[in-house]
């Protein structure tokens, strides 16, 4: 700028701002101060700066004092849907409580029915041997009476024809008239002891005919009685096989395979070899009832052992559901993860129990699961009992089903008290609900 222009420049200013005098007064004394254009410039200049910053001051109080009153409306609607959202989980979880303690009880009635019907069982095997035991003996003397008619039948033709003959004689003898008194005297005599012969047999006939009849009437009952014992013994084992077949169905256990191992291990069976007379060979449609019954009995007593050997249990009484097997949210990071089993909360010290028979081959701390039980069971079964207070089994140890294994703690990567608990086929996890509640109708 040249100093033509800063002249200019002065002199606008001085036209815009003159130059004032501040007078001060004290008691009898003035003074005063003068203000050039350039000081009064300087003043406006801080005055606006101070009017502007306190505006843009009160303007950003304002906002954020609207923005936390937002953020607490916010707030206080996520924690009332939180709180709604806690009442239905909790309405949820006493109805599930409830479902379960209706479940154990129809379990409990269920095993009830179960026990007494094989108990019945029992008793209609013991009695459908007896009567196949007495209807034999009915039909040996059955054969024996008939083979005494056929004998007496004969004994009468026998005598018939001695009859006839003797007839013939007299016949003869009459015609002749030649000195045969004597022995007309004594074939008389002969006549009529096989005339009271004959009668004898005859009574006798009669007599073991209504004895057959009574024999035959008999068997017949007995048959009678052996259908209705055949029928109710098919229809108990019917019962058991289809709870037990639907109890292995619902758990997606490979039926098959079981059985086929338990019928290589138990159902050895040996012998010198007799052979069997053709007579006595089963045949008809009772002798097949009778054999399919046997079959399915032996299906239902391999379900039932191989049922007490896998983990159709609780492994905890009463707890509450509080995290599902499949994916969830991680309860640490936050993040998407896969959950391997279940877990089911409840106070510390909560006793824990194997689920099915097996041997413990692990019991001891590990990452992640704090204190842990493993135990094997047969067909490749494994459970595992994470974050234990304590573990009261040791390795190698054998244990039953409903044998107390540990307390319930919060060991390892654990927000609270709770069991972790996991069921494993040939190490793959599946999930434990399946057992649980395919045997809750069943067991």
């Amino acid at each position: 700028m040249s100093s033509g222009d800063e002249g200019q420049a002065s002199r606008l200013l001085s036209r815009l701002l003159p130059e004032r005098r501040v007078y001060l007064r004290t008691g009898q004394r003035t003074r005063y101060f003068a203000l050039g254009p350039v000081s009064q410039l300087a003043i406006a200049t801080a005055l606006l700066a101070t009017v502007g910053w306190t505006g843009f001051a009160t303007h950003s109080f304002v906002s954020r004092a609207l923005d936390v009153k937002g953020a607490e409306s916010r707030l206080s609607a996520m924690k009332e849907a939180y709180e709604a959202r806690i009442g239905a989980m909790e309405d949820r979880q006493l109805a599930l409580e409830a479902e379960l303690n209706r479940a154990n009880e129809r379990r409990d009635a269920a095993t009830a029915r179960l026990s007494e019907k094989q108990q019945r069982l029992v008793r209609v095997t013991h009695e459908l041997n007896e009567v196949e035991t007495e209807a034999a003996a009915l039909r040996f003397e059955v054969d024996t009476l008939n083979r005494a008619r056929r004998e007496a039948e004969e004994r009468l033709e026998r005598l018939g024809g001695e009859l006839i003959a003797l007839r013939l004689g007299v016949a003869d003898a009459q015609a002749s008239r030649n000195g045969l008194a004597a022995s007309l005297g004594s074939v008389s005599g002969a006549i009529d002891r096989v005339i009271v012969e004959r009668d004898f047999a005859i009574a006798r006939r009669e007599t073991l005919n209504d004895r057959v009849a009574e024999l035959e009437s008999e068997v017949s009952s007995y048959e009678d009685r052996q259908e209705r014992l055949l029928a109710q013994l098919e229809g108990a084992t019917q019962f058991g096989l289809s709870g037990l077949e639907k109890m292995f169905r619902r758990a997606n256990v490979d039926l098959d395979r079981i059985l086929g191992e338990l019928s290589r291990d138990y159902s050895g069976s040996g012998g010198p070899f007799l052979p069997l007379d053709e007579a006595n060979a089963p045949d008809g449609e009772a002798d097949r009832r009778v054999a399919s019954l046997m079959h399915d009995l032996e299906q239902v007593n391999l379900m039932r052992f191989a049922a007490e050997r896998l983990p159709f249990a609780m492994p905890v009484k009463g707890g509450r559901y509080t995290s599902n097997f499949g994916p969830r949210r991680d309860p640490l990071r936050r993040r998407m993860s896969m959950h391997a089993g279940i877990d089911i909360a409840g106070p510390r010290g909560t006793p824990v129990h194997a689920t099915a028979d097996g041997v413990v081959t692990y019991a001891g701390r590990q990452r992640g699961y704090g204190i842990v039980v493993k135990i094997r069971h047969a067909f490749g079964f494994e459970t595992v009992y994470a974050h234990l207070d304590r573990a009261r089994v040791t390795l190698g140890q054998r244990v039953e089903r409903g044998d107390l294994i540990a307390d319930m703690g919060n060991t390892g990567r654990s927000t609270g008290t709770h069991l972790h608990y996991e069921v494993r086929i040939d190490a793959e996890p599946v999930n434990p609900m399946k057992f649980i509640e395919a045997a809750r109708d069943v067991l």
